[in-house]
């Protein structure tokens, strides 16, 4: 207890400095640029220009103007009812309804001093705007140092427009720095509503959109995973192209970790750094369980690197690690990163020519669960070419492969995978037709056989033969006095590849490919190339669309395919497995319609003639209003024994439905219907005015599927632009959980 009460107390110290990492807001109407000068950019040896209604000079005295007094000096202007102006110290004075401005801040007060030889001055009793911050505030002193410098005496700040204090930053002393853009406030206390919310002794803030370096605001909450939560990120902006945040996060249930992120961009790379480390996790039961890393140190780090080694060489690196199965369980919010089997390590050089791609790739990766993990790639080099309107109009492609397979418990190997293939495309405004033909061999070197007596180097060589075709139609028609183009794109694709025996081939990575529309056109029904599909088919396919002639907008599009079969298919993944005898395929259907300005339906289905019945669909309905008004309902459906992949039965419903302007609720609900569970659960309501905002968000979720602990949380995040945020951010959880939230 007392490690949580000294974090919390040097949380609230340390939240003195707020940085602003790539920070914007929207900008109130009322503190818009409207009467800044433009930048002075040379104010040496610039004159002093007075006007005034009434005028009495004094040569080598003192010189008193009257009646819409204005004095222009080095980019700044000070007006006045009266001012005096003293030709040998170069002091004006001034009083009644006098502004001060430059190109930076504009200044209004009652009374006020300024010296031209020193290029500063002080106002007594003022209220000021900047332009940069898009803010304003009042002072009982100002003194102004050039356009460089601002020191304020008991002043507040707010972007808030005038009449509004929606929050309000009061200080005994600031000083606002126009050069470097940082505001420094000191005996600080910010009120909301005109309520205390918080003080600190110390406070630096951003006066523009740009990166500073600074703590940023500290993110407090509670979950049962962690229990009471609190972390205070320190943004270090190293330079202009490199920035690194550091993060110690204490959680009450498991200790204090410290978490880094370092990020770099260059004129030929870019990268980001990611590492954390709990010292000694100190959770002894996790819910019901009990905890199997009590006591044990618990770490993950990530490497993301993109670099462009010439105009037409690339490199990339993606290397993830982390101490235990269960760490982005424990850690992470996101259902899809814990339910993550295998973390990706893979580096890749590629190169992209006129011609010729080359792609050379080590690849392996973390397996998170029982799975058998997957093989690893040490190394994997692609050549592919191609070389269109050649002799008769012919393309020329090679596609090339060489993979040597590791893995620790299977058979090990090499494998040369060769195909070239020509073909005759040809097009016109209303019909195409492609003849292609191709021979594919592959070359296996194994560590051993298969089958027991085997054969270490098994071949495969084999033709794929097909012809692709279609056909335009299209009519001009009219609904509700609007003209459309209506299309009718009927497609018929034949595809002949013979039978060979691959029973003493391994699986490296070859899989059996969801059945989709797109699969229809396909060359084969297996992903990767251990195994190569016979077939005798054709598909058969017809797609209708409305097409506005105006916008040039698709406002319905509907396609409807089936694929033929004239021969059984023996290959299969396993050795001895059942043959598919099946005359045809499931019949796939999908439907995209902008039914109105603001709503869009999308709906796919794949249905078994022969069985009456569906084994896959997904359904949409989206809204998006300009107003901000977002609804998404969604229904996803995969029968039991369609594929590898479990079936699954689940509905996804989420909204942002605004009251008026400011004030909006949003939720989801996302249910698992075939396990009677709710994976996600999320409520909440958000304000949002031009100088502030707050969110209150309640999520209750689950990590994994198959997992009965449910975790409950709550965020609240109050930003006030300009400023900061307090609590918990919300917006990525949001982005994550609505579709087209936030953008």
């Amino acid at each position: 207890m007392r490690k949580l009460i000294l974090l919390s107390a040097v949380t609230l110290y340390c939240y003195g400095t707020i940085a602003a990492a790539e920070a914007s807001w929207q900008h109130c109407a009322s503190t818009s640029d409207v009467g800044f000068l433009p930048t002075f950019t040379n104010s040496e040896g610039s004159e002093v220009d007075v006007k005034a209604d009434n005028v009495q000079l004094v040569e080598e005295g003192t010189s008193v103007f009257t009646g819409n007094v204005e004095v222009m000096r080095a980019g700044q202007e000070l007006k006045s009812n009266r001012a005096t102006y003293n030709q040998l110290s170069g002091n004006v004075t001034a009083q009644g309804n006098v502004q001060l401005r430059d190109s930076e801040i504009i200044l209004n007060a009652e009374q006020a001093e300024w010296d031209l030889s020193k290029d500063e001055g002080s106002l007594i009793d003022a209220d000021y705007r900047l332009r940069e911050s898009h803010a304003r505030g009042e002072a009982s002193h100002v003194f102004r140092e050039g356009i460089s410098r601002t020191k304020l005496k008991g002043g507040t700040y707010t972007t808030c427009p005038a009449g509004d204090d929606a929050w309000l930053l009061s200080a005994s002393n600031v000083n606002l720095n126009h050069d470097e853009a940082v505001g420094v406030a000191r005996n600080v206390v910010v009120r909301l509503g005109g309520v205390p919310l918080f003080y600190t002794p110390y406070l630096s803030f951003p006066l523009n959109d740009e990166r500073k370096s600074g703590f940023l605001t500290p993110i407090i909450g509670s979950s049962d995973e962690t229990g009471f939560d609190v972390s205070a990120p320190y943004y270090w902006n190293i330079s202009p192209n490199k920035d690194l945040t550091f993060t110690p996060r204490y959680m009450s249930e498991r200790g204090l970790m410290l978490r880094s992120d370092f990020r770099y961009l260059y004129e030929q790379a870019s990268g980001k750094l990611d590492v954390g480390f709990l010292a000694s996790d100190n959770l002894n039961n996790d819910g019901d369980d009990v905890n199997p890393y009590y006591n044990e140190d618990r770490k993950h780090f990530s490497w993301q690197h993109s670099s462009r080694l010439s105009s037409r060489w690339n490199a990339n690196v993606d290397y993830n690690y982390v101490s235990d199965n269960a760490y982005l369980e424990d850690f992470s919010s996101n259902l899809s990163l814990t339910s993550t089997t295998h973390i990706n390590r893979k580096l890749d050089v590629s190169y992209n020519g006129d011609v010729w791609d080359f792609t050379g790739r080590l690849q392996g990766y973390q397996t998170l669960t029982d799975i058998t993990k997957p093989y690893q790639r040490l190394p994997q080099l692609l050549l592919r070419g191609s070389l269109p309107d050649q002799f008769m109009g012919m393309t020329y492609s090679l596609k090339t492969e060489y993979v040597a397979f590791d893995h620790s418990t299977a058979i090990d190997g090499e494998r040369v995978d060769i195909e070239p293939s020509v073909s005759l495309p040809w097009a016109s405004a209303a019909a195409f037709v492609t003849p292609r033909i191709a021979l594919h061999h592959t070359r296996y070197d194994l560590d051993d056989s298969v089958v027991i007596g085997g054969d270490k180097t098994p071949t495969r060589t084999l033709p794929v033969a097909s012809l692709d075709s279609g056909l335009f139609f299209e009519r001009e028609t009219s609904f509700w006095n609007t003209s459309y183009i209506h299309t009718l794109e009927p497609r018929a694709f034949y595809l002949y590849v013979p039978e060979r025996d691959q029973s003493d081939i391994p699986v490296f990575d070859s899989s059996l490919r969801t059945f989709t529309m797109g699969q229809l056109f396909s060359y084969d029904r297996f992903s990767g190339t251990d195994r190569v599909g016979d077939t005798n088919q054709l598909s058969l396919a017809l797609t209708s669309r409305i097409i506005d002639q105006k916008t040039g907008r698709e406002r319905f599009r509907a396609s409807l395919g089936q694929i033929q079969y004239f021969s059984d298919r023996d290959v299969t993944l396993r050795a001895n497995g059942e043959p598919e005898t099946q005359s045809d395929s499931d019949m796939v259907a999908e439907i995209v319609a902008s039914i109105a300005k603001d709503w869009t339906v999308r709906g796919e289905i794949q249905w078994d003639t022969h069985g009456d019945t569906s084994n896959m669909s997904a359904l949409q309905l989206r809204y998006r209003g300009d107003n901000g008004r977002l609804l998404n309902v969604s229904h996803r459906y995969r029968r039991d024994g369609v594929s590898t992949i479990a079936g699954l039965e689940q509905v996804d419903i989420s909204a942002r439905m605004p009251f008026n302007r400011q004030w909006s609720i949003v939720g989801r609900w996302y249910h698992s219907l075939k396990d009677n569970k709710t994976l996600e659960g999320l409520a909440g309501i958000e304000y949002e005015s031009c100088c502030w905002a707050a969110r209150l968000v309640a999520r209750n979720y689950i990590n994994d599927v198959s997992d009965n602990d449910r975790n409950l949380a709550i965020f609240l995040q109050l930003e006030l632009k300009g400023l900061g945020n307090f609590g918990q951010k919300t917006e990525t959880l949001l982005e994550r959980s609505i579709l087209g939230y936030g953008s």
